[in-house]
């Protein structure tokens, strides 16, 4: 009778640890920060690579639930990045209504959660689980709205502005093309050389990352519809004219 009984207990003991085994490995939860970080990535305006790159932005996966295979996504973010982005709201009222009644609102505080199913087996997350009204898709659309607000914000240039940190070469050979595309130079100039001074009066009032937050914005309807870089419209003119460069 005692070996029968010895036999139960570790047959329900074998049974609870079952029940209590994880759905997702370690190495699971980690891949799924980093799909999840890399969708918001290439979905939402520079400003957000930028609070990445800078780790301002914190990633992290846990499991909420092993016989559903739920998971949380926490993800944080700076305080004074939702005040840069109020700050934006506030200065236009109508705006804020109009993108609060589509339901487009930024996050209420610093840290961020939704639950989600997945599947173990491949990490899919099914698409009800990503639409604007399930939490993980509010949370990405609330993000997406918060790091629109400050790529808007930070395009904007005043005629004080100023750079001190040169360009990447990289970035300085990518302008010279783009420019060698859409501009020429007038008779006797090089168009190379015109826009390698181009690039030299532009870099010196506008830095790399704000490049990166006037070119997304002049390749959005939206955001130019909202008047921003507008100064950087003029900077442009005096830099193309001082450097004998004509729009194609």
């Amino acid at each position: 009778m005692r070996i029968k009984r010895s036999i139960w207990v570790v047959l329900f003991s074998g049974l609870s640890q079952l029940s209590d085994a994880a759905c997702l490995s370690a190495s699971q939860l980690n891949l799924l920060a980093q799909n999840e970080q890399t969708f918001l990535l290439n979905r939402i305006p520079p400003a957000f690579a930028h609070a990445v790159s800078d780790q301002q932005v914190k990633f992290n996966v846990t499991e909420a639930s092993a016989d559903s295979c739920t998971a949380v996504l926490a993800l944080s973010v700076p305080a004074q990045h939702l005040d840069e982005a109020n700050a934006v709201l506030d200065a236009d009222p109508a705006k804020k209504i109009m993108l609060s009644a589509q339901g487009y609102v930024i996050p209420r505080t610093t840290n961020i959660e939704a639950t989600f199913k997945v599947d173990p087996a491949t990490l899919h997350i099914p698409a009800i689980e990503t639409l604007q009204t399930s939490a993980l898709g509010q949370l990405r659309a609330s993000v997406e709205m918060l790091y629109s607000l400050i790529t808007q914000s930070r395009a904007n240039i005043t005629d004080s502005t100023k750079n001190a940190t040169p360009w990447s070469a990289t970035y300085q050979q990518a302008s010279v093309n783009r420019c060698t595309e859409k501009l020429v130079a007038q008779a006797g100039q090089e168009i190379a050389a015109a826009c390698a001074c181009r690039v030299n009066q532009l870099s010196a009032q506008v830095s790399e990352r704000q490049m990166a937050y006037i070119d997304y914005v002049r390749s959005n309807p939206y955001a130019v519809a909202t008047g921003s870089s507008q100064h950087y419209v003029s900077l442009e003119s005096q830099a193309n004219s001082a450097c004998g460069l004509i729009v194609k």
